[in-house]
């Protein structure tokens, strides 16, 4: 079994749940994270689109099996951890911590299995 398929399958599916959850039902979502600030409804929907062309994308590395970008994910969503930290640092919301929770799930498994292949 190819575990790099099956860390990105967690990313593409979470990002998509997100999507859909931030861009239709902003104000739910927000709840469910225990957001304390006031974002509108226009910030979470445009979240949810970044999102959902995350997942897109993630979906078509997968769907090709193109494996060089494997390393460029989890660079990336290593900065989107130390700068959710961030967030959370300035505004104090505990939504972007319980948001590094679910990055951290696919991220840590995912550094692993890059590493245990030894690319």
């Amino acid at each position: 079994m190819d575990f790099r398929r099956l860390t990105l399958t967690y990313v593409v599916i979470y990002l998509a749940v997100a999507a859909v959850g931030f861009a239709f039902l902003p104000q739910q979502f927000m709840d469910l994270f225990r957001s304390n600030g006031d974002y509108g409804d226009v910030m979470p929907r445009l979240v949810g689109l970044m999102m959902g062309v995350l997942a897109f994308l993630i979906f078509n590395i997968l769907r090709n099996e193109d494996w060089h970008y494997y390393i460029v994910s989890i660079y990336v969503r290593s900065v989107i951890v130390l700068f959710m930290f961030y967030l959370w640092g300035i505004s104090d919301d505990p939504m972007f911590l319980l948001i590094n929770v679910v990055v951290l799930i696919g991220l840590l498994p995912s550094i692993y299995v890059h590493f245990r292949r030894g690319e």
